[in-house]
């Protein structure tokens, strides 16, 4: 069986599974790269650069025909200093929300194009350095299963767009205002890098 992780900015992140007929099979994470995106921070604001990963629990190999579903699909998206003094100077500290984010795999068939409802719990953010709006799956999350196909390996990656669904935290009198952001992966070069484990299969 082939595990990998790969990242390729040209096509959005992956996570591959290996499809065969183990005769049991643990369960594991399985995680993205770094992926840089341009994300829609806050109204009015230019897009500003955010580092997306995304992780899920599965099977470490999944039999031909079979139907499995991720679970714990979670991540996150880093901003980096910058785009945090934007937050901060435009009076705003924190978010709270949900996620959806597009999927689509080769190898194998999704249910569905899409997981949604991913949680954004709130998160307050003190001022300076880079922040994280994480997101993970709670009980109103929807996660389109998975059927394994020919033996070999499966990837599913999450497409271009992700659109949060958000209200953000104005520090100075703790109101909450209803806000979109979207962030899109930007394509910079072709250059792929791809980290793999291997096992016989």
């Amino acid at each position: 069986m082939i595990l990998r992780v790969l990242t390729t900015v040209s096509c959005a992140a992956a996570m591959a599974v290996a499809v065969a007929a183990p005769a049991s099979a643990a369960t594991v994470t399985y995680q993205t790269g770094p992926v840089l995106n341009a994300c829609t921070l806050l109204p009015g604001v230019t897009p500003q650069p955010g580092t997306m990963t995304t992780r899920f629990d599965a099977p470490d190999s999944v039999a031909s025909g079979t139907t499995i579903t991720p679970a714990g699909v979670r991540g996150g998206v880093r901003f980096e200093a910058g785009p945090h003094a934007i937050l901060t100077a435009y009076g705003y500290d924190g978010f709270r929300g949900h996620v959806d984010l597009g999927l689509a795999a080769t190898g194998a068939t999704l249910s569905g194009p899409s997981v949604t409802g991913l949680t954004v719990p709130e998160q307050i953010f003190p001022a300076g350095g880079a922040f994280e709006v994480l997101f993970e799956q709670g009980p109103g999350a929807a996660v389109p299963s998975l059927t394994a196909g020919a033996p070999g390996s499966a990837t599913v990656k999450v497409t271009t767009t992700a659109t949060f669904t958000f209200e953000v935290h104005r520090k100075a009198d703790g109101v909450w205002n209803p806000w979109t952001m979207t962030c899109t992966i930007k394509v910079t070069t072709r250059h792929r890098t791809r980290r793999s484990a291997r096992r016989s299969w």
